[in-house]
């Protein structure tokens, strides 16, 4: 079945009838693939418009090739045009953790396609799902293709909402945006990253884990690390070995690594010994982690960072314009207030005012570097209106909804880059209720520091090495 492009960015399949094991197996060809890989498709999915029934071993079928062609093409692959009934079908198959990307329509699917509005901020797109991490990251992709994101917290003010459809250009439910590519999985909760393992651990961990990237998330001042081990099956000396490794250089920061939910009957008690010696922590599950005594006297405290460098690069000050603007003009565009630069300074950190909030996030990549948000909690909780649907006043959620600010802005900042040539990767953005916390992250750091002010709320952009 040769697939149809659509608008030069998605390589449709769009079976007929049924999809099971029989069926799936020819359904796309060798000379189907070809063809695909001929395209300059940022998609690869098939339509579910036209099929009748459906099971998993079909499913299967079709996902093994779809992920050849991911692999290959560096696409995202998923599915669109189903009903409900069908997109609970998939979180059934996969039990709730699914590879690829769900679009409830085509014309959905082409929001998250790459392609940019011609209205930047005037397009509204209504989103809603039940998993506040998928309301997030769908705002997120939606905010960085130019449209304003119109984010509801709950399935009765959707319904509400859906009802002044005239207002929005696309209503965007029932999609599920899947963890592409063969790399672990991670996310935030607090001042804790989570990393998501499965199946039998191997030396072949060290190729899925981004060594990297963990490296920037203790740089930008991550302490908590927990391995979420709920469906690994087992692990042998090589997967010990490194994790034995992590512990290690995870200490010169003062961080702690816990493995949660690992399954200590199918797991040799050498290589548990040996990671209790490296200094892991297990825990039954994810509960008795986070109210564990230790974990939680680490939760909000500030980092033992090791300062390998402590001035910025010329290439990194080159792009400041670049990081500046982003961070601006999204908050401006949030806010709906006009920002006015105040000073502009290399300097150590420096922050004065009450009830401060702060976020930071590093990149690395062709430069390498940190930005940190600072501002009162009153102009968090304007700016974050858009992500939490009001102006709350509760600590979680603002630091959540600042988490996912600092990500919008850093998304931004990519996309920018990227035109100028620049390629970076990010980490996920670490909050600060206290600014002594963030002060022990910074501190011993010389970095540019600009200061605005949005009406009468003071912010700072830092921008450090």
């Amino acid at each position: 079945m040769r697939p149809i492009v659509k608008k030069q960015r998605i390589a449709l399949f769009s079976p007929q009838g049924f999809l099971d094991g029989s069926s799936a197996t020819g359904l796309i060809t060798m000379q189907d693939m070809e063809v695909t890989r001929s395209t300059k498709v940022s998609m690869v999915l098939v339509s579910m418009k036209k099929v009748i029934f459906f099971n998993k071993n079909g499913i299967s079928i079709l996902l093994d090739i779809l992920t050849k062609l991911q692999k290959e093409m560096k696409v995202t692959i998923g599915f669109c045009d189903y009903d409900r009934k069908q997109y609970e079908a998939f979180f059934n198959f996969f039990e709730g953790e699914i590879p690829f990307s769900l679009f409830r329509t085509l014309d959905v699917a082409m929001l998250f396609a790459g392609g940019l509005s011609s209205k930047e901020g005037e397009e509204n797109v209504l989103i809603y799902n039940e998993d506040s991490t998928q309301r997030s990251m769908q705002a997120i992709e939606i905010f960085d293709r130019g449209y304003n994101p119109v984010v509801v917290q709950t399935r009765e003010e959707f319904n509400r909402r859906v009802g002044e459809s005239d207002t929005f250009v696309e209503i965007v439910e029932n999609t599920y945006l899947g963890f592409m590519g063969s790399r672990i999985a991670a996310r935030t909760r607090g001042n804790c990253v989570i990393y998501y393992l499965k199946g039998f651990l191997d030396g072949s961990v060290t190729e899925q884990f981004d060594v990297i990237y963990h490296q920037n998330c203790l740089k930008v001042g991550f302490q908590l690390f927990m391995f979420d081990a709920t469906r690994v099956s087992s692990l042998n000396i090589h997967a010990a070995n490194f994790f034995s490794r992590l512990s290690t250089a995870g200490a010169e920061y003062g961080a702690l690594i816990a493995i949660v939910g690992l399954d200590m009957e199918k797991t040799p008690k050498a290589f548990v010994e040996e990671l209790e010696d490296a200094g892991i922590i297990f825990f039954e599950n994810e509960t008795d982690f986070f109210t564990d005594e230790i974990v939680q006297s680490m939760g909000g405290g500030g980092s033992a960072v090791k300062k390998e460098k402590n001035r910025l690069t010329k290439p990194v000050v080159a792009r400041l314009p670049v990081l500046v603007d982003a961070t601006m003009g999204t908050l401006q565009m949030m806010t709906n207030m006009v920002a006015v630069k105040e000073t502009m300074k290399i300097q150590p950190f420096e922050a004065k005012g009450e009830e401060l909030m702060a976020s930071s996030v590093a990149f690395y990549g062709d430069i390498d570097g940190m930005v940190t948000l600072v501002m009162p909690r009153r102009l968090v909780q304007k700016s974050c209106t858009l992500l939490i649907g009001e102006e709350s006043d509760e600590e979680e959620v603002l630091v959540d909804a600042l988490s996912e600010l600092v990500n919008i802005v850093a998304g931004k900042s990519k996309t920018m880059l990227q035109e100028e040539g620049v390629n970076i990767n990010i980490t996920l953005p670490r909050s600060y209720v206290s600014i002594d916390d963030l002060h022990a992250t910074l501190d011993g750091l010389q970095g540019v520091q600009v200061n605005f002010s949005f009406d009468d709320y003071p912010f700072t952009f830092y921008l450090s090495p």
